[in-house]
């Protein structure tokens, strides 16, 4: 089986669970797809599902970079896997269809 992915960056601050006070992140965003979709399609729909967390202030249940992949890969139809990188601190979380 072969896979077509796309990715973006987006940047947005959060609460620590353990309290604290808000601070921000860069994120890095890989949606995979089934093959057979238009990559720049994919693209696009990725970059419409990520618009409304860019530097914006996320919400509690948003704050792991788990909850971030699952929302986002939920969010996008045909979508099987996310991954959610922060590169500068070396965190990474995925999500997976099923």
């Amino acid at each position: 089986m072969t896979f077509t992915g796309v990715g973006c960056h987006f940047s947005a601050t959060h609460e620590s669970p353990e309290g604290g006070s808000p601070h921000g992140h860069s994120y890095e965003v890989t949606a995979w797809f089934r093959e057979g979709q238009d990559a720049r399609h994919l693209q696009q729909l990725l970059l419409t599902a990520v618009e409304p967390l860019d530097h914006s202030v996320l919400p509690d249940e948003l704050s792991s970079g788990e909850a971030l992949a699952a929302h986002i890969g939920r969010s996008l139809e045909g979508c099987v896997e996310v991954e959610v990188r922060r590169p500068l601190e070396r965190i990474y979380a995925r999500w997976r269809e099923g």
